[in-house]
């Protein structure tokens, strides 16, 4: 094990021989991409502007993904780069490094989101993202190669299980009543915490259990759906779309703010991890519920994008 250690730090040396400001910057761009905010702004786009299931499917799958990898993360433990070598740390992170999240999660998000066309373009750009991501990991000296390696292995395993048999447990779960499939959502929610109860693990499960419910609620009470803008023409459906946006991320800023500072007033509590889980679920509730509350207030729903593509 140590001359597999030994060898990853060669190889993070060799990668910072490139480092300068610019390439620093850069790369820390290319990471902050992969982190937990900016899937969070993924969703929500998906959800207010293209389409709600496509989001739900890809929330799904990347919470699992998410999950899993924090449970590996804590199970092996295993050293990061900067641990060893202080010196190779340009960021730090906490948990274990072995598996990589941000190479794991970033092969999940962007396949699935490739799968939604048929072009293998869409294909080609997901894989080069993935190589760009998994490159920055190792230079900022957060990981070795061995991590990046095992992160797009277990988000492979989950990419085949999501295209071999998503359909399939989607479509058992579509002939249920929407209650079953809620109930079964907020059971998955309930075991992703059954196991290892941590701060991080709450986290995925918080969200998964608030998306559920708010694709719940929002189709019975709501009745939003998302068109896509996209190809379909039209400067006032891409102005609504727009506006849908920066009104979901106004909203969610704030509460991510709020939250963190009225849930870190209860850190040295013991239901601290439960208070963790809530926020996470009122900001999935958010994307789900309160945003599409909030576009139908002020007219930005879908009823009102076809409204208004009438009127022109």
């Amino acid at each position: 094990m140590e001359a597999v250690l030994q060898w990853g730090l060669d190889m993070v040396r060799l990668v910072q021989v490139w480092e300068s400001p610019g390439m620093t910057f850069f790369m820390r761009a290319v990471s902050v991409l992969g982190s937990g905010v900016a899937y969070v702004a993924i969703i929500g786009f998906v959800y207010w502007c293209v389409d709600c299931d496509k989001s739900l499917r890809l929330s799904v799958v990347l919470l699992v993904s998410l999950w899993l990898n924090t449970l590996l993360k804590l199970l092996l433990d295993q050293p990061r780069p900067f641990e060893l070598d202080p010196s190779l740390g340009l960021v730090h992170a906490a948990l274990g490094g072995f598996p990589s999240g941000h190479a794991q999660n970033s092969l999940v998000a962007w396949f699935v989101i490739a799968s939604w066309g048929k072009s293998a373009l869409r294909f080609i750009l997901a894989a080069v993202f993935c190589l760009l991501m998994g490159l920055s990991r190792v230079y900022l000296g957060v990981h070795f190669p061995t991590d990046i390696i095992g992160g797009w292995l277990v988000g492979a395993v989950l990419l085949c299980v999501y295209f071999l048999s998503g359909d399939r447990i989607e479509a058992f779960l579509c002939e249920r009543p929407q209650r079953v499939s809620l109930v079964v959502l907020a059971a998955a929610s309930l075991a992703m915490i059954a196991y290892r109860p941590s701060v991080e693990v709450t986290i995925p499960a918080g969200l998964l259990l608030g998306m559920g419910v708010g694709f719940y609620l929002c189709r019975r009470n709501v009745g939003f759906s998302a068109p896509s803008p996209l190809g379909r023409g039209g400067v006032v459906k891409l102005l609504v779309m727009s506006g849908r946006f920066v009104v979901g991320i106004a909203g969610l800023v704030p509460l991510f703010i709020l939250t963190e500072k009225l849930v870190a007033g209860f850190e040295a509590s013991e239901n601290f991890r439960l208070y963790v889980f809530m926020r996470y679920a009122l900001l999935a509730l958010w994307i789900t519920l309160g945003a599409p509350l909030a576009f139908r207030i002020l007219h930005l729903g879908s009823h009102d994008v076809i409204h208004y593509e009438e009127q022109k």
